[in-house]
């Protein structure tokens, strides 16, 4: 039936331009753009979600806050239209924003492990602990905890007796060693920095913190405070992208990666235990597109014994990095179509179409994505340019693990009112919204993103759309059916208190 009515509203518009005018001179033009409009919202993304009646309650009262955030700001435009950075402070003073911190979240499936903790409490946190050094190379700098080979002992300083140097200034030294793992305290954060530029800077993040994180009781420290910042999030499930890098502990004694996999499962285990609505987390092992050939058959390698000793906890494999400036998934694609692996390929969750550029190798990720049978494709920022792939991806349902924030710090947007997910959710292209790498711009959790999504990326939307994403989220995880009816119960009594808040609002309002 709905088909249908689109199908003679497309008739319509279709008509010669003299019955046009004709109908634009009577009652009739009115009720046509008036179905247009109802169509439009019915065919998107969360369009016919069913709502109940609490629902229904909680959608006009969210839909109250939109309009009144979206249209009545003194400024050149809604805060949903500006920068995260300089919209940070206003937007934690938004109604909606409240609202959706309420909101569970579901399952966050886009997540780096080593850039997801709050780069606040890094600096207020691990920098503080004895342990803490801080090597000087060549103007660059490096967290870490013992002498290195690139960090050798005479370039590397305790940071306590650093501190204890400017102890007249210890609020400025503490915003200095943030800025070497935080975006919005870079240079470039300027708005004039090419994308080359961005993540050249995003890059020393992660080489910034990468020597903390090889001790293993700052990781321990670390992955434990991950999984508190978006449990108290609300997020009740987490897939996480990690290398499994060695560790150390104060001992000198290493740890590989089967062990790391079993420190982190044990760590989530006991959050488990603390934390009855938190359900659990998943690994993706992910290694960087730079490596060579025979370092990926090694990564497979390695995927397959952490798959066989952790069945359910490691379930897939993806590849890493600025797709311009490193290897094409089309270059890995014999290994990676015939791995050197009894158990055949794994399951792939590519990063792919996560730039700006056009009919470049690096642009065609998308289609090797899909062609290489992956289960979600990791930002899918240039799909919108592949129509033939983005009917596919509709068609399979491959979901988008759409991460707005991350798009526009690293360059790809400046507007998120231009995403191209908003074309994604108006063609019903299934989508998740989460976070990518939030610690490394002054944010936490995931609602900063879901705020986005809702606000600038669906403007007219309202909790059906929320709803959608929510237990989407659920539905394109990677748990099994058992996990999944777990994790459902949880959720349906964590969505319903939320719902129950949000219709108390709307009768206070009224």
């Amino acid at each position: 039936m709905y088909r249908g009515f689109a199908a003679s509203v497309l008739i319509v518009l279709c008509t010669t331009g003299s019955q046009a005018m004709t109908i634009s001179r009577t009652k009739v033009y009115e009720d046509i753009r008036a179905a247009i409009v109802d169509a439009e919202a019915g065919f998107g993304l969360g369009g016919k979600v069913f709502l109940n009646a609490d629902e229904l309650r909680a959608d006009r009262t969210l839909r109250a806050m939109k309009k009144n955030e979206l249209q009545s700001s003194d400024r050149d435009q809604p805060v949903a239209g500006m920068h995260f950075f300089e919209a940070k402070s206003l937007i934690e003073t938004s109604a909606v924003f409240n609202a959706l911190k309420l909101m569970p979240k579901g399952a966050i499936l886009h997540l780096h492990n080593s850039a997801a903790v709050s780069s606040r409490w890094v600096i207020r946190n691990l920098t503080y602990r004895q342990e803490a050094k801080l090597c000087n190379v060549e103007d660059r700098y490096y967290f870490t905890v013992r002498t290195l080979n690139n960090c050798p002992e005479n370039q590397t300083r305790p940071i306590r007796d650093m501190r204890k140097e400017r102890q007249k200034d210890v609020v400025v030294f503490d915003e200095w060693l943030e800025s070497l793992i935080n975006m919005k305290l870079k240079p470039s954060r300027a708005g004039h920095a090419t994308i080359d530029q961005l993540w050249m800077d995003f890059e020393s993040c992660f080489d910034a913190i990468r020597g903390f994180l090889q001790y293993k009781p700052f990781f321990e420290a670390y992955h434990r405070q991950l999984l508190q910042e978006f449990h108290n999030d609300n997020v009740y499930h987490i897939e996480l992208r990690t290398s499994l890098s060695k560790l150390f502990d104060g001992d000198g004694k290493e740890y590989g990666p089967v062990e790391v996999a079993y420190i982190l499962h044990r760590i989530v285990e006991d959050f488990r235990h603390q934390s009855p609505t938190f359900h659990g987390v998943k690994l993706i092992l992910s290694k960087h597109k730079n490596i060579t050939d025979k370092e990926l058959e090694g990564a497979l390698k390695l995927y397959e014994s952490l798959s066989t000793s952790f069945p359910g906890f490691v379930v897939g494999f993806d590849l890493v990095g600025q797709e311009d400036m490193n290897r094409s998934l089309k270059s890995f694609a014999p290994l990676l179509l015939q791995p050197p692996i009894p158990s055949g390929p794994p399951k792939y969750f590519f990063h792919a179409g996560e730039i700006v550029g056009y009919a470049s190798e690096a642009d065609e990720n998308v289609i090797d994505a899909v062609l290489l049978d992956t289960k979600r494709i990791g930002h899918g920022y240039a799909l919108i340019k592949h129509p033939v792939l983005w009917h596919a991806v509709r068609r399979k349902q491959i979901v988008l693990e759409v991460c707005p924030i991350s798009n526009q710090v690293l360059g790809l947007v400046r507007d998120l009112r231009n995403h191209p997910a908003g074309f994604y959710v108006s063609q019903n292209i299934p989508i998740t919204i989460t976070s990518d790498d939030p610690g490394f711009w002054d944010a936490s959790g995931v609602t900063y993103d879901y705020y986005y999504a809702f606000m600038a990326i669906a403007p007219r939307a309202g909790i059906g759309f929320l709803k959608q994403l929510v237990w989407d989220s659920i539905r394109y995880s990677s748990l099994s059916d058992a996990e999944r009816q777990n994790i459902t119960k949880i959720m349906e009594k964590q969505w319903a208190l939320f719902v129950r808040e949000m219709a108390r609002e709307n009768r206070a309002r009224n």
